[in-house]
């Protein structure tokens, strides 16, 4: 079995104010024994050598991922180049990517539901077809799980459901995985996951943990964006980047 986390970012995210680099959670995740992931920042792929190598000195398989905004929602998409993110705009461009792509690429819906405008949520259910698998979000609690109801819709379509970290900062990263019955190779892990040869390890939150993860999404996210260059270079890039979803979104319902 492989442990896996698909979704991860890092300060090399465009539009995360995030301070672990790629390089960090490759080191800590070589500590706890991963062997394969994916860096998944927000339209943007991450192509580096350098860091290819080091995972591959860690025995870790690094599957080049992206969370890409496809009318105005994100979705993530393994093993995905730069050149095919900016060709993917709309749902039906996500649905030609998948078809040229085959078994060599894999669409995974994340936390779809969640009450956030970026998330899927009514689009979740508007392209069933299109997840390979659902993200079982990390941001949970015993008694408030908005992974509930796309729970029940993924078993009525025997859709698998992967644990990720969604890290933004590396104290996130490590517990929330998915352990994969694969060899270490990309298309392999991609068959297991579609076959369901999985196990996702995604535990409630306790209250301590809900109020950190939220404060550093909220407050210390807010307070880098307000008092750092590279925060307010990343707020200019995420109003460029709303901007172009706003159009893809009128492209896909025209």
């Amino acid at each position: 079995m492989l442990k896996c986390d698909f979704h991860i970012h890092t300060r090399e995210d465009p539009l995360d104010c995030c301070t672990h680099s790629a390089r960090d959670v490759i080191e800590k995740a070589a500590a706890l024994k991963f062997d394969v992931l994916a860096f998944t920042f927000h339209g943007r792929v991450l192509d580096d050598p350098a860091l290819t190598a080091l995972a591959r000195e860690r025995g870790i398989l690094l599957i080049p991922g992206c969370e890409v905004f496809v009318e105005r929602r994100e979705v993530l998409c393994l093993n995905i180049t730069q050149a095919e993110v900016d060709r993917i705009r709309t749902f039906e461009d996500l649905r030609a990517w998948k078809a040229a792509k085959g078994e060599a690429g894999l669409v995974i819906a994340p936390h779809p539901l969640y009450p956030v405008t970026s998330c899927l949520r009514q689009k979740f259910f508007d392209h069933l077809d299109l997840w390979d698998a659902v993200e079982y979000c990390h941001m949970h609690m015993r008694g408030l799980n908005f992974n509930r109801k796309a729970e029940l819709v993924a078993k009525e379509r025997g859709l698998p459901f992967v644990g990720t970290s969604d890290a933004h900062e590396l104290f996130m990263f490590g517990k929330n995985h998915t352990l994969v019955d694969a060899e270490k190779e990309t298309v392999s892990v991609f068959r297991a996951i579609r076959d369901g040869r999985t196990q996702y390890y995604a535990p409630p939150l306790s209250p301590w943990g809900a109020f950190k993860v939220l404060a550093v999404m909220e407050v210390w996210d807010r307070l880098l964006r307000m008092f750092t260059a590279q925060g307010r270079a990343k707020v200019r890039a995420r109003k460029q980047q709303r901007k172009r979803s706003e159009r893809a979104a009128e492209a896909g319902s025209s």
